[in-house]
C-alpha cells in the first residue's frame, strides 16, 4: 500500500480511480498469517502496528482484538490498490513451523508470563541439552519438527481450516487474488526457493509478475501522453470551428443584401444549428475565444505545440533532471526518456515497442530544446504562411505527417542508441519552408540561418539524445518535399485559408492572384510506399541495433572497457590494511592468493566526457580504455562490481574474467 501511494499519485499517472504509473503485484509466502485473540491481546501491539495502520487509513483500534484482523487488513489494502494488480499466496498444506507459532501464539505453549513467547528459547534449550554446541541449528530444525509432529490431528485441523477460511474469504472478494498450496510437509521461510521446486509454481506465478499492458497500467507516461493528446485536439477542434463559425457569417453577410435581410437571419439560424455541439462546447470556446483568436491561422501548430507542453511538463514532474553531464540539455535521465517513449531501435525492434514511433515526435529531451522546439515551431509560422498562400488547411499536418514517420522509421532503422524527434521534426519543418520559399512565387519563412546553426548545434554531445541520424533525415526529407510535393498552376487561383472560402458562399467575388496549389499525390504514394517497407524491415528484424541498449540507461551513455587492470586488483584484494578483504595470507602465491590477471573491467560514461575521457586516458592515464565491452573481448563471466562517487558523478563499474578461468 506505501509502495502503491509513492508510485501512482496524480502527479505520477495515476491513483485511486486514475490510470496508475506503476503495477503492485506481489506473492506472499509468510505461512505465519493467523492471529489468536490471546497473541493480538498480549502480543501484537509490542511491535506498535498502529503507526503504519494510520499511514494506510486502517482503523486499528476498531480491529485490532478481531481474530480476522488479517482478513480486514488484506482487504482494506486491496480495496485502496487496483483490481489490475495481482496478488498471489503459497503455503505448504503440512507446516510445522507455522503450527508451532499458532500453538504459542494461542496461548497453548510454556508460558513464562511473557504472552506465549518462549518458541525460540524452548527450542535453544532443548537443542543445547541434545547436541553439541555447532549442531544446534539443525538440531533446533529436527525438534521443531518433531514438536509440529506430536501435535495432535485437530490443533492441525483447526489451523489448515482457519487458513483456507481466510484466503478464501479474501478470494471471493478480490477476483485479482489466487492461492498456490503445496501438497507437503514443510515451510517456506520467506523465500520462493522451496516452492520453485514444484511443477506448475512457475506457470501459476507468471501471470502475478508479468506486468500490465492494459492502458494506464504500464508506465506513467501513457496516461500523460493521452491526456495531452487530449489538450491538444480540443485546442484544434475548437479553433477550427471558431474560425468555420467566422468564415461561413462573414460569407453570408456579404453575399445577402438589404432586402434579404430574413433570409439572412434563417440562414445564420440554420448554421449555427449546425455547427452546434452543446452549451458545454460554446462555454468553453467563449472562455478560450482570445487564444483561439490568435490561433486561428496556425491550429495545427497550436494543436502540436500545447501536445508537446504538456507532456514535457508531465515528464518533469515525475522524472525530475538528470546530472547535467549526463544530460546537458536540462532534463530527465536516459531512463526517464525512455518511460515516456524515446525512439529506440533496440526496444522497436527486439520488443515490438512501435508506440516509439508516435510518441518520440512529441517528446524533448530537455529544457533547451524544449524552447528551440518552440520558438522553432512559433516563430517560423510555417502553417500561417501556407494558409495564407492558399494551401488546404490539411496540406500542413499532412507534411508534418510524413516528416515525423520519415524521421523514426529512418532512425529506426539505422540509429543506435535513443533519439527524440521533435527537434528533428522542427528543423524538418524549417528546411521545408526554406526550400519552397526558393522554387515559389510566394512568400514563405526562409529561417536558412537559425535551422543551419540549430542543426549543428544537435550535432554535438551538447544535445545527446538528438541523434545525428534524426536530424539528418529531417533536413533531407524536408528539402525534398519542399522541391517536389507541391506544383503552382499560375492559369488558376485559389482563395487565401481553407475549404470555407470555396464552398459557394463567395461565389461571386473576383479571384485572388495567388494561382492554385496541386499536391503531387504519385509522390505521396511512393513515400507511403517507402515508409511501408521500412516497418515491414523493422517487423522482420533486418535491422540489428546493438542488444545493450534494451537497458535504457546504456542509451545515455559510451561502454568503454580495459582488461589491464591486475595491478589495481591486486592492489585491492590482497590488501587487508586498506579496508579491503584479504584473500591470501602472503603475497607469494599462496593457495589462497588473488593473482588479478585475466580480469577485465568495464564502465559507462556520458556522451559529454565520452571522448574527451577516452583520450585522455590513453594519453596521460596508466589505465588505458578502449570503445567496447569485457564481453566483446572474452572475458565472460560477471563477478563483481562496484560503485565509485567521483565530481557529483555515480559510476558503475562491472569486473568481468575468462569463463575457463579457474581462480
Amino acid at each position: 500500500d506505501l509502495i502503491n501511494k509513492h508510485y501512482n499519485t496524480f502527479l505520477k499517472g495515476g491513483g485511486g480511480p486514475f490510470p496508475r504509473a506503476v503495477n503492485i503485484n506481489a506473492i506472499m509466502d509468510s505461512s505465519v498469517y493467523l492471529t489468536p485473540s490471546y497473541f493480538l491481546q498480549n502480543g501484537f501491539p509490542n511491535w506498535n502496528p498502529g503507526s503504519i495502520m494510520k499511514k494506510l487509513n486502517f482503523n486499528y483500534n476498531k480491529y485490532k482484538y478481531q481474530e480476522n484482523y488479517p482478513d480486514l487488513n488484506w482487504d482494506h489494502i486491496l480495496k485502496r490498490g487496483s483490481n489490475h494488480d495481482k496478488w498471489g499466496f503459497v503455503t505448504h498444506s503440512t507446516d510445522p513451523i507455522s503450527l508451532m507459532f499458532y500453538q504459542y501464539m494461542s496461548g497453548n505453549g510454556d508460558d513464562d508470563g511473557d504472552g506465549g513467547r518462549l518458541l525460540a528459547s524452548t527450542v535453544l534449550k532443548e537443542g543445547r541439552s541434545a547436541a553439541p554446541e555447532e549442531s544446534i541449528q539443525s538440531d533446533a530444525v529436527t525438534i521443531v519438527q518433531d514438536e509440529g509432529r506430536r501435535m495432535d490431528n485437530d490443533l492441525q485441523s483447526q489451523w489448515w481450516s482457519e487458513i483456507t477460511n481466510s484466503i478464501d474469504y479474501v478470494k471471493k472478494k478480490h477476483k485479482n487474488v489466487d492461492a498456490y498450496i503445496i501438497n507437503s510437509e514443510g515451510h517456506c521461510s520467506f523465500g520462493l526457493y522451496y516452492p520453485l521446486q514444484e511443477e506448475g509454481f512457475e506457470e501459476w506465478a507468471s501471470p502475478i509478475m508479468k506486468e500490465g499492458v492494459v492502458i494506464g497500467n504500464r508506465r506513467p507516461s501513457v496516461a500523460s501522453f493521452f491526456t495531452s493528446l487530449a489538450f491538444g485536439a480540443i485546442l484544434i477542434f475548437l479553433t477550427r470551428r471558431l474560425k468555420c463559425q467566422g468564415g461561413k457569417k462573414d460569407s453570408l453577410m456579404e453575399n445577402g443584401d438589404a432586402g434579404s435581410s430574413y433570409n439572412i437571419d434563417e440562414t445564420s439560424a440554420t448554421l449555427a444549428k449546425r455547427v452546434n455541439c452543446g452549451p458545454i462546447i460554446e462555454k468553453v470556446q467563449a472562455a478560450a475565444n482570445p487564444m483561439l483568436t490568435k490561433c486561428q491561422s496556425w491550429p495545427w501548430t497550436a494543436g502540436y505545440l500545447l501536445t508537446t507542453t504538456v507532456y514535457f511538463i508531465s515528464m518533469l514532474i515525475t522524472q525530475g533532471f538528470a546530472h547535467p553531464l549526463d544530460n546537458p540539455g536540462f532534463g530527465p535521465s536516459a531512463v526517464g526518456l525512455s518511460t515516456f517513449g524515446i525512439n529506440n531501435p533496440a526496444l522497436i525492434v527486439y520488443r515490438m515497442e512501435h508506440f516509439r514511433l508516435i510518441t518520440s515526435s512529441f517528446l524533448c529531451s530537455g529544457v533547451t530544446t524544449f524552447f528551440f522546439v518552440i520558438f522553432t515551431a512559433y516563430k517560423t509560422g510555417l502553417e500561417a504562411a501556407m494558409t495564407d498562400n492558399g494551401h488546404h488547411h490539411w496540406h500542413f499536418p499532412l507534411i508534418a505527417g510524413l516528416l515525423s514517420f520519415g524521421i523514426n522509421l529512418c532512425y529506426a532503422c539505422i540509429g543506435k542508441g535513443a533519439s527524440c524527434s521533435s527537434l528533428a521534426l522542427a528543423l524538418g519543418l524549417n528546411a521545408f519552408s526554406a526550400t519552397i520559399q526558393r522554387r515559389s512565387s510566394r512568400l514563405y519563412p526562409s529561417p536558412l540561418c537559425f535551422t543551419v546553426t540549430v542543426f549543428i548545434l544537435g550535432c554535438t554531445p551538447v544535445f545527446p539524445f538528438d541523434s545525428v541520424v534524426a536530424l539528418t533525415a529531417a533536413v533531407v526529407i524536408g528539402i525534398l518535399m519542399g522541391l517536389t510535393l507541391f506544383t503552382e498552376d499560375p492559369e488558376r487561383s485559389d482563395e487565401p485559408g481553407d475549404d470555407v472560402y470555396r464552398n459557394g458562399f463567395n461565389a461571386n467575388e473576383e479571384p485572388t492572384k495567388n494561382p492554385a496549389n496541386h499536391m503531387r499525390w504519385k509522390l505521396v504514394q511512393g513515400l507511403g510506399a517507402l515508409y511501408c517497407l521500412q516497418y515491414i524491415l523493422v517487423l522482420l528484424r533486418v535491422p540489428s541495433p546493438e542488444k545493450h541498449n534494451m537497458y535504457p540507461y546504456l542509451t545515455g551513455c559510451g561502454l568503454v572497457y580495459s582488461d589491464r587492470i591486475g595491478d589495481f586488483v591486486n592492489a585491492y584484494a590482497n590488501n587487508a590494511n586498506n579496508d579491503g578483504r584479504s584473500l591470501g595470507e602472503d603475497d607469494d602465491g599462496g593457495e589462497d592468493y588473488f593473482d588479478g590477471q585475466n580480469m577485465c573491467a568495464q564502465m559507462c560514461l556520458p556522451h559529454l566526457v565520452y571522448r574527451p575521457a577516452l583520450w585522455g586516458a590513453q594519453k596521460f592515464a596508466s589505465l588505458p580504455l578502449a570503445e567496447g565491452t569485457c564481453e566483446e573481448n572474452g572475458y565472460e563471466e560477471h563477478i563483481a562490481d562496484k560503485t565509485f562517487h567521483e565530481f557529483t558523478l555515480t559510476f558503475e563499474v562491472q569486473l568481468y574474467t575468462a569463463s575457463n578461468d579457474n581462480n
